[in-house]
């Protein structure tokens, strides 16, 4: 069995709050959010759950998160937008009530169609990624493998060109604000409304006619951001836990029915997501000891909860045998949880069995700690990870 030591990025607060040597993260701790103000990021994997769960006292972050990474500009200094609250349009997770629900059930019932209809050649794509990285003996997997199957899966579900998948890559990676995105989707989406395709944009349209071309477009921008570059950081974190481990690695290759709990494991441990889920205080509350009045912008420090020892004893650990009896907080929990869940298990898997039976053994060409990561608050996505392999006759 593993002994655990894998090295992945610290976590966000490590990396952002000053503590005394030995001190342990708050629970809660005030943050600046952007012009949002001030906010409480939620460090405590109990109260986090909490929070993600009662929503009748934490909602939707709504019109508070567009200003959570945007900073004054000379024409806006007292951080105002051109355009007015009234004019902003919301994507299912900023929303509550029966918008959401109406949004959120057409969406499901859209990606559970689509996915089904392309499963046979998203498997077959991530299978050529995997076997033509593996054929160069020394790459990079996040340029060989978690790029290109990102970009199969945002062609083959959402029908986003390369110009597009560029765009939104940019924007996960070189920050907010995204109203210039924004406005290239709805030129997109517009043209979409009058030629449809076989994509899960289509669907929606098809599905919700009244939804109109900028919810279309918000939405679609939460599919690609939230969902297929999580998908790209979660394979090639799973990679580098592998990598640094060769006995976890020939562990799940001569057993398959470990990987499903090793994927698992990653989310947890290596989580995509450092600071992706945000919440807004409905009604005064207390979290943490703090008093927090209505209005609180909330964020969720997943991988700090992730990791919370008061939850998990042994958090500290990567263990790929652990089960599932961990709730990690990767993807959201209840009625705000990640459409794409489903595609993201079925296609990290893949590219993982993949990876594992074309290989006898690989690893790192740099040390752990030489690793590089973008430059975000949101995700945990590796700006390259140089590896060896050694493939199976």
């Amino acid at each position: 069995m593993s002994e655990g030591h894998i090295l992945f990025r610290r976590t966000l607060d490590e990396r952002t709050v000053s503590r005394e040597p030995g001190e342990q993260p708050g629970a809660v701790v005030p943050v600046r959010m952007g012009t949002a103000g001030l906010g409480l990021l939620v460090n405590d994997h109990r109260e986090a759950t909490r929070i993600l769960f009662e929503v009748e006292t934490y909602g939707s972050a709504g019109e508070l998160m567009t200003s959570v990474f945007d900073e004054p500009d000379e024409a806006h200094p007292d951080g105002s937008h051109p355009h007015a609250a009234s004019e902003q349009v919301f994507a299912v997770t900023q929303t509550d009530g029966e918008e959401h629900r109406r949004v959120r059930r057409a969406l499901r019932r859209v990606i559970d169609t689509r996915v089904r209809d392309v499963s046979d050649q998203l498997v077959q794509d991530v299978r050529q990624a995997v076997e033509s990285a593996l054929a160069l003996g020394r790459l990079d997997a996040v340029a060989s493998i978690g790029v290109p199957i990102a970009d199969s899966v945002m062609s083959r579900l959402l029908g986003l060109d390369e110009k597009l998948v560029s765009a939104l890559r940019a924007a996960v990676y070189g920050g907010y604000p995204v109203r210039e995105l924004d406005a290239t989707l709805v030129d997109w989406v517009r043209d979409r409304r009058t030629r449809p395709a076989e994509d899960l944009v289509s669907d929606l349209m098809a599905e919700l006619p009244s939804l109109d071309d900028r919810h279309v477009a918000a939405n679609t921008r939460l599919l690609a951001l939230s969902g297929v570059e999580v998908l790209a950081a979660l394979i090639t974190n799973g990679i580098l836990c592998l990598a640094q481990d060769p006995q976890t690695q020939s562990l799940v290759r001569d057993d398959e029915t470990l990987l499903p709990g090793f994927v698992h494991e990653v989310q947890r441990y290596a989580s995509p997501i450092a600071r992706g889920i945000y919440r807004m205080s409905k009604k005064p509350s207390v979290i943490g000891g703090y008093a927090v009045p209505a209005g609180t912008l909330l964020v969720i420090g997943v991988d700090l909860c992730n990791r919370d020892t008061s939850a998990l004893p042994d958090a500290h650990r990567f263990d790929p045998t652990r089960g599932r009896d961990f709730e990690y907080l990767t993807f959201g929990r209840g009625k705000h949880s990640c459409l794409g869940i489903p595609v993201t298990r079925l296609v990290a898997a893949q590219a993982l069995r993949v990876f594992l039976s074309g290989t006898t053994s690989f690893g790192l060409t740099v040390e752990p700690s030489e690793l590089r990561f973008h430059d975000t608050a949101v995700m945990n996505g590796l700006v390259e990870l140089p590896i060896w392999v050694e493939c199976a006759k």
